[in-house]
């Protein structure tokens, strides 16, 4: 991470670079991967994407056989050149806000559904608000200052940095981030996203253009309200989709439900129950995602899934890894 400290500001942090705040912690799924069913859960979170430049996920969809997927996720703003001029810009202005917040998504699998066809999607989402955005964390902004500037002098202090200004080793700075991560699991708060995307094939691999068809169109509509201290976290969509998948009996339909979320400081669990109008079922699903490795999140979930050609039902298990990319924090 490059370091970043306040100047004349009113408040601690104000002058910050915004990534100086990022939390590695409930990355939104990806919309690219949702259009594909290659999420890990059906029911997707409303918070504000934790990584502003750049994602890079992986999953891969378990059926008869192992099918590799992977999904690119990025900040159009920041990635074609946008900048905010510090966090008091971020914070002042809705605007910059939610173009720093926007997420496009491009995704390709291999799947069993089609075995002779590569998949692919692309998606956007954007977060309408979220109560608990960590740039909003005033304390974290002081805990910054302090860790950078500890002896309330104009330059980085000598042991915290080398000579191109990059922190080396700063245990303040990482314990303020410990203690974020503990504020923004313990907060209350909620927040509403919405997205689009497309889903194709190209039909034997081939990228010629009497080979690429779309099959499956999708919107949706997020909330999510977190309860605060018990590490609760409720989840609503509501998905239109349209879908022109040889075993789907009506070809448009709402995907409607909720997911009850339990945060821990290195795991989180899930459950979701969901109403899929197109094939008129009630299905369940199961979710755990776990913060081992610095930018790695290891996942796997547990739910049942209908072959796009057979029709058959089958719980399916899915493991996978999210590698975020975003400005590292040392």
């Amino acid at each position: 991470m490059l370091t970043g400290y306040s100047q004349d500001s009113d408040q601690a942090g104000d002058n910050q670079e915004a990534y100086s705040f990022k939390l590695d912690y409930n990355v939104p799924e990806s919309p690219a991967f949702a259009v594909l069913d290659a999420n890990p859960t059906t029911i997707m979170r409303a918070s504000t994407p934790q990584e502003i430049i750049t994602q890079l996920a992986s999953n891969f969809l378990s059926g008869n056989e192992v099918s590799p997927g992977l999904a690119f996720d990025f900040n159009p703003y920041f990635t074609f050149g946008g900048r905010l001029k510090s966090v008091k810009e971020y914070r002042n202005s809705y605007g910059k806000r939610f173009l720093a917040n926007l997420q496009l998504s491009f995704a390709t699998i291999n799947s069993m559904d089609f075995p002779d066809d590569l998949l692919f999607s692309g998606g956007i989402r954007a977060t309408l608000f979220d109560s608990k955005d960590l740039i909003f964390d005033e304390q974290l902004g002081q805990d910054i200052d302090n860790a950078l500037l500890p002896n309330d002098t104009d330059e980085p202090g000598p042991m915290n940095s080398d000579d191109q200004g990059t922190v080396v080793d700063n245990p303040a700075l990482k314990e303020a981030y410990i203690n974020a991560k503990t504020r923004y699991m313990e907060k209350a708060g909620g927040s509403l996203a919405l997205g689009y995307a497309i889903a194709g094939r190209a039909r034997d691999n081939s990228f010629k253009t009497d080979s690429i068809v779309t099959y499956r169109h999708q919107a949706w509509l997020v909330g999510q309200y977190d309860l605060g201290k018990s590490g609760m976290s409720i989840n609503g969509m509501v998905m239109y989709r349209y879908d022109q998948t040889p075993q789907t009996t009506d070809n448009n339909g709402l995907i409607s439900g909720i997911a009850l979320r339990k945060y821990g400081r290195k795991l989180i669990l899930s459950a979701e129950i969901y109403h899929d109008s197109m094939k008129k079922s009630i299905d369940f699903g199961g979710y755990a995602e776990a913060y081992l490795i610095p930018s790695i999140t290891l996942f796997v979930s547990l739910k049942k899934e209908t072959n796009a050609i057979t029709g058959n039902e089958d719980v399916i298990l899915k493991p996978g890894i999210k590698w975020n990319f975003s400005q590292a924090k040392k």
